[in-house]
């Protein structure tokens, strides 16, 4: 999901100090966010907006709307300061930080904050409207230049303009020699190419032939022909069609959880975790324990009770509850065949470093018995219909044994709310795990039309950032999880209803939440 995508967030607090002496406080909520841009985090917090001032009122509900950027697969830290405004003076109310993944994640996008001197900030977000258009193109070029002696090898590319930006959207393929091109029909999504685009032409990488702006509203109403400057010619859109697609933020903001599921290689490749160069370290922040905290941080936000499945695969166990003196390629973590979920990010991570100290690093590889495990659990969401999708994360350090069987899984899961992550942990050889995933040119599980792309492996050290291991882990997800309500023919449930006065509750459950 590109960064684009907007949220419009509400604010209100319950409960708030009093600081005034002969009065009530003066609330206003100013909000400060670290961007993320050229792939990084800023480290310093940012300014991105503020209320009114409210005079008088320990619980407020404000007019003011805050804007954000809404990007799935980035961590995007929050900070909400609450003062108690007199002038140029202000004293603090109360501060609490948060993410936008966790507010908009929250059960109908409704979460209530504990501030840092007492009473409550409560948030409410919605998608704005206009993020629902695709668009179909097809572009056409006439009499572009080329060199004294030959025809071009046209291509163009799009950018996004936007805030006197421009970001790039959109590159066509090369044509060979011809000064009347026709490229491709292609598709983009509204928030990516946005309301204006600036529309360049290359005779080669570094050779513009010429530009133009156009506007979305112009092609709209039909203008489909454009004049390149610099005399280089002209486009002509023979084709455009806008066509309403549901996203996957109308399907978060109609009820759908992501539920997480997790699964461990505990082969013997790993290392003993009492040995320094073990990729299971014990109590140290391998890439193990990173790859879980990195991933998990993001997809628990949008799953309400946080209870999450944990598996381990390839060792013997000798669990209180649970020996084994065979390999077990899928094993509860816990160690308890009755007790397979851990409780959030922190129980997950005791499970995990609880589980090193009694199972022994065996093998071979094999993640057959964890997809059916996981087909199992789809298949009830399915058949119960319920509101939700899961997300298989298999973290492993090397190539697997039983390949031919499981890609017959992954065409049965197809059909299936799943979606699996593998993150290839160490530097063994990942070549099998690549033909896994449908986005590889070579692989052997292309998208067709009876199955759809579910798999996406990443090797953890190309990735050594957990925020770009994390951005580039879960980019295609919304596109997987929206891919598989299409083909089911599932529309999102309505969005919630919100009483911005009451926000969402009666008094009588403000008072019971708060």
């Amino acid at each position: 999901m590109q960064a684009g995508c907007k949220i419009t967030l509400h604010l209100a607090c319950r409960k708030l100090k009093d600081k005034d002496t002969f009065s009530k406080s003066d609330p206003q909520v100013w909000v400060f966010g670290k961007q993320f841009r050229n792939n990084c985090l800023d480290n310093n917090w940012s300014f991105l907006g503020k209320t009114e001032l409210i005079k008088n009122n320990l619980n407020p509900t404000f007019q003011t709307a805050i804007i954000l950027d809404y990007i799935f697969e980035v961590k995007q830290p929050l900070k909400f300061e609450v003062r108690d405004v007199d002038g140029e003076q202000f004293d603090e109310l109360g501060f609490v930080e948060s993410t936008v993944g966790i507010i908009f994640g929250s059960k109908n996008q409704t979460c209530i904050l504990d501030l840092s001197l007492g009473g409550k900030l409560i948030t409410m977000c919605e998608k704005n409207q206009d993020l629902n258009e695709l668009y179909i193109m097809q572009i056409q070029g006439s009499r572009l230049k080329g060199s004294w002696c030959s025809a071009p090898n046209p291509s163009f590319k799009l950018f996004k303009c936007t805030n006197n930006n421009e970001f790039f959207a959109y590159e066509s393929e090369h044509i060979h020699k011809t000064s009347n091109p026709q490229w491709k029909t292609f598709q983009m999504k509204q928030f990516k190419i946005g309301n204006k685009f600036k529309l360049e032409v290359y005779n080669s990488i570094h050779n513009i032939i010429g530009s133009s702006y156009i506007e979305i509203d112009q092609l709209k109403k039909q203008q489909k022909e454009y004049t390149l400057n610099n005399n280089g010619g002209g486009i002509t859109f023979s084709q455009f069609e806008t066509i309403f697609k549901f996203t996957f933020m109308d399907y978060i903001q109609g009820g759908t959880q992501l539920n997480l599921s997790i699964a461990i290689d505990f082969t013997q490749s790993n290392g003993d975790q009492d040995q320094y160069n073990s990729l299971h370290k014990i109590h140290s922040q391998n890439q193990y324990a990173q790859a879980l905290t990195s991933i998990g941080e993001i997809l628990l936000a949008y799953d309400y009770d946080k209870q999450v499945p944990c598996y381990g695969f390839g060792a013997k166990l000798n669990f209180p509850n649970l020996k084994l003196n065979t390999v077990s390629h899928c094993f509860p973590l816990s160690g308890d065949p009755n007790y397979t979920n851990a409780q959030g990010l922190d129980g997950i991570m005791q499970m995990y470093q609880n589980a090193l100290n009694y199972i022994q690093f065996s093998g071979p590889t094999y993640f057959g018995p964890l997809i059916v495990e996981a087909m199992k659990q789809a298949t009830m969401i399915k058949q119960q219909q319920l509101n939700q999708y899961l997300i298989l994360l298999i973290l492993t350090d090397g190539a697997i044994h039983d390949m031919d069987q499981v890609e017959q899984y992954l065409e049965q899961a197809a059909f299936l709310p799943i979606s699996i992550i593998i993150i290839g942990v160490g530097d063994d050889d990942f070549t099998l795990m690549k033909r896994l995933d449908g986005d590889q040119i070579d692989g052997q599980m292309m998208q067709s039309q009876y199955k759809r792309d579910l798999v996406q492996f990443v090797p953890f050290r190309d990735f050594k950032d957990s925020m770009l291991l994390a951005k580039e882990v879960l980019e295609e997800l919304p596109d997987q999880l929206v891919n598989y309500m299409e083909m089911q023919g599932i529309k999102p449930g309505a969005p919630p209803f919100h009483d911005m006065q009451g926000f969402g509750m009666t008094m009588a459950q403000q008072q019971q939440q708060i």
